[in-house]
């Protein structure tokens, strides 16, 4: 294998020198000074980016210049960005333009995550250090280095971050140094992580090129990446892409005798849009470039905000970029012939305009689409303004409508979500299906809506609510955005969603950090519309079993984590780390998504019953046993797309049979934003029916104590006495009936858009035999108006019994006002179990497994 060596100074010298020369051949913008800062509450909102994806905490070091700000992860052991983006000690995790801020790199790894990086420092051009102890602001070249030591398998390695006052880019030079005592070998790569899968994006195939590219078009950021001397050969999912850097002699691998260096230099630069990025690759021959203004308008003048213009070269896409609120573009080209193919609204509206790069005027793309706008007012039945989501369907044959990705905030695909009721949306002109909603405390409107060209449509209506809910509050206790690595939905746009879909209570649950939503709901002036509090999703493993929400949690605002706990080696250990945080502070803690027969009864997973995780139970409050709908057909076991998978009500039933006290919760686990929230709900008992007047630790309280109801819509009221009596008690309580006599009172109510065709009333998780109503049976126990039934059963006990009540449309739909996702779901709602003591020595569970026997792990897909 031969080898290519060379002394680390002579290498950073012709390093620097190439990046002042390409400084000088950027345009002539007027130079500001580069700084470098360790990031503290000092200096926070003077030197962090912005961005959907910005990670930055305190003690990461920020980089920039007049074009670009740079954060560089601390070099700590510990130091993560989010649960699946790990490791990022010494990694450049947020890299932005300054005049449109918007990052979206999740890391840049040098060297991938081979090398343990634990120190770092400033230096100049000559590689004097220089003090971070305070912000340093100079015209001079300023690089940043974390430095890895040298182990027995691999060599030292310092990456030196350096950034030029004029510079477009940073340079990252990687310095190898064998201090062993044998020879050892190191591969030249590194990895780029930007997470897509839901994002408009598009990245350099896989192969061998000389520069690579990734641009996010919907958020406005792209990036490039070459190396000086080296071909770039790439390898990339939705997430990462792995970069092999090979010389000349095609070799990406270099062999260092002992006490050899090696080093090699490569640049990294952001963009507004990929255009922007081949630009600074062109930078290093102006004269080809040329930068130009555009126009996007259609035949009657009026421009087109927001239009992806696709810049074609030879017929094949050289770059992208969008058009602003007035319709234009400035952006750097080659000076070749080039046409535009321009979109807007997911459709194709100009297709290979010619594209001028030699005149001194803007080009005008002439398109065609006259956009009409639609003006909404939507109010309550008090004429105020309310939250609400507006789904717009076009009835014109083949007519497309996109508005966004489904990560979104107020305009995604077809949706418009508004705080206010107020908005202003461009839309393409046609006939629409409109339907606004409010959740099902509220009647749906729909109607046929025209949209002429070029002109404005108004939208006026007000939402009716039909349901009434007093005492009790909707909640949703489980949902993601960005920040917790396991998708790419903006956190406001979750905000959006869940106060459009009338949510009064929403923990911020994010994946192994504890943060917040207050921030947003400030933004948004509707801090009063939805109560909220830090909380927490810890996961660990094993996967998909090691999952706990926990709220409230106390955030530590901008530090690792926010301060809450890490994810523990097991589900025991994990669920123990998570009750004892913070003091043992008092906190709901809920079991995600359960295998309950792995989690209670199979520890192991061998199929064969055991004690399960018994050190966790005491820890857990409540458990999610959603898909809800699964309560109207109890059977152990349901099949999908030809798996079957244990029924988790079913099981729960077994579960609360055995005398285990754990509550029942259903949540969305919503990750993104397009219908992601508000299909499923809780219903908690509360003191106030005013948001901002909810104690999240009273609603936590009330969960732990099971007085909640969940439904995917129908609104369900159970109040139970012991007959002749009058002490009432509901959901998670517990009674004595000393005669066995129990009276329920029971109610259900739905908004226009939901109906329920069955009520039945289980005892000890089996379908009473009286007291199981359907529209086909027994069609006098049903209405049609908003209450579906109201009914008073007397029910006699022979034994200690738990009682739940539930209710549903089976064969029916929840509908379309939560898109396709959830349309074929049936409808359903069910109390928490009300425990009746018919002798009073205290509740006793009769250990009844409900004919079958008590689950395994995975049992139903052996």
């Amino acid at each position: 294998m031969r080898s290519r060596l060379a002394f680390a100074g002579t290498v950073l010298l012709l390093g620097v020198v190439v990046g002042l020369s390409r400084a000088r051949q950027q345009t002539g913008d007027q130079v500001k000074p580069v700084e470098v800062a360790i990031l503290a509450e000092s200096n926070w909102d003077q030197f962090v980016p912005g961005g959907k994806e910005v990670d930055a905490i305190y003690g990461d070091i920020v980089l920039r210049n007049g074009h670009l700000t740079a954060v560089i992860a601390q070099p700590l052991a510990t130091r993560h960005a989010n649960m699946t983006v790990r490791n990022i000690a010494g990694a450049l995790i947020d890299l932005t333009v300054r005049n449109m801020p918007g990052d979206q790199l999740a890391a840049y790894y040098p060297g991938k995550t081979d090398f343990a990086y634990r120190t770092v420092s400033a230096n100049d051009a000559a590689g004097r250090e220089i003090p971070l102890s305070a912000p340093i602001s100079t015209l001079s070249p300023v690089g940043v280095s974390v430095r890895a030591d040298s182990t027995d398998e691999r060599p030292e390695a310092i990456v030196r971050y350096l950034l030029n006052p004029s510079d477009r880019f940073v340079s990252v030079t990687t310095t190898f140094t064998n201090r062993g005592q044998q020879s050892q070998t190191v591969s030249l790569e590194d990895n780029f992580r930007i997470d897509g899968g839901k994002e408009d994006q598009t990245r350099t195939p896989n192969g061998t090129v000389d520069h690579f590219w990734l641009e996010d078009r919907f958020w406005g950021q792209a990036y490039g990446l070459d190396a000086d001397g080296y071909k770039l050969q790439l390898t990339s999912d939705q997430r990462v892409t792995a970069v092999k850097y090979a010389g000349a002699d095609g070799m990406s691998t270099v062999t260092l005798a002992p006490g050899q260096s090696f080093q090699f230099t490569r640049r990294i630069y952001p963009g507004a849009n990929l255009a922007d990025v081949h630009a600074i690759a062109l930078s290093l021959s102006p004269e080809n470039a040329s930068t130009i203004q555009l126009a996007v308008k259609n035949q009657q003048g009026h421009a087109i905000s927001r239009a992806q213009v696709e810049f074609k070269r030879d017929g094949a896409t050289y770059a992208t970029a969008r058009t602003d609120g007035n319709g234009m573009l400035t952006v750097v080209l080659p000076k070749d012939i080039l046409t535009g193919d321009v979109f807007a609204f997911g459709r194709q509206i100009g297709t290979s305009l010619p594209v001028v790069t030699s005149n001194s005027q803007p080009t005008v793309l002439n398109v065609d689409l006259d956009p009409g706008l639609v003006q909404a007012t939507i109010t309550d039945d008090q004429n105020q303004p309310i939250a609400c989501k507006v789904e717009f369907t076009p009835l014109d044959d083949g007519a497309k409508l996109d508005f966004g990705p489904e990560t979104g905030e107020f305009a995604l695909r077809n949706l418009v979500y508004t705080a206010s009721g107020k908005f202003q949306q461009p839309i393409p002109p046609g006939k629409y299906h409109v339907t606004i909603s409010h959740g099902p405390e509220y009647d749906a409107l729909t109607s046929d809506l025209t949209i002429p060209p070029g002109a404005t449509a108004p939208l006026v209506a007000k939402l009716i609510r039909t349901v009434q809910t007093p005492g009790w509050v909707s909640g949703d206790f489980h949902s993601h955005s960005s920040p917790s690595g396991d998708n790419t939905s903006s956190q406001l746009g979750r905000v959006l969603n869940l106060v459009a879909e009338h949510i009064e209570f929403a923990p911020c649950t994010e994946h192994n950090r504890v943060t917040t939503y207050e921030p947003h709901l400030e933004k948004l002036g509707i801090a009063s519309r939805m109560a909220t509090v830090s909380g927490i999703e810890l996961t660990g493993i094993p996967l998909p079993l090691n999952h706990q929400n926990a709220f409230p949690m106390r955030m530590t605002p901008r530090v690792q984590d926010g301060g809450g706990p890490v994810a523990g080696p097991d589900l025991e250990t994990q669920i123990e780390r998570l009750g004892l945080h913070d003091n043992r502070s008092e906190k709901l803690i809920q079991v995600n998504h359960p295998d309950i027969g792995w989690m209670f009864y199979d520890k192991d997973g061998d199929g064969q019953p055991d004690s399960g995780f018994e050190r966790a139970f005491p820890f857990m409050d409540v458990i999610e046993v959603h898909p809800i709908d699964r309560v109207l057909n109890l059977t152990p076991s349901w099949e999908v797309d030809g798996k079957r998978f244990h029924n988790t009500i079913f099981n729960w039933l077994q579960l609360l049979n055995q005398g285990f006290r754990i509550y029942g919760v259903v949540n969305t686990d919503a990750h993104y934003n397009f219908h992601g929230s508000g299909w499923i709900r809780n219903w908690i008992q509360s003191s106030t029916d005013d948001p901002a007047k909810i104690d999240p630790m009273e609603l936590a309280r009330a969960t732990k104590q099971g007085r909640l109801i969940m439904s995917n819509g129908p609104y369900l009221e159970v109040t139970a006495v012991e007959s002749g009596k009058s002490d009432r008690f509901v959901a998670g309580q517990d009674m004595k009936a000393m005669s066995g006599k129990v009276t329920l009172k029971v109610r259900v109510q739905c908004p226009n858009w939901l109906d329920v065709n069955r009520v039945f009333v289980l005892i000890n998780g089996r379908t009473h035999s009286t007291h199981d109503y359907s529209r086909e049976k027994t069609p006098d126990a049903f209405r049609s108006g908003v209450v579906k039934f109201d009914r008073t059963l007397e029910i006699e006990l022979k034994e200690d019994a738990h009682i739940i009540v539930a209710t549903g449309n089976s064969g029916g739909k929840l509908g379309t006002i939560y898109g396709t996702m959830s349309a074929k779901t049936q409808p359903a709602a069910m109390t928490n179990p009300i425990f009746v003591d018919i002798n009073g020595d205290g509740f006793q569970p009769n250990k009844d497994t409900l004919g079958h026997p008590l689950p395994v792990k995975n049992a139903p897909g052996r």
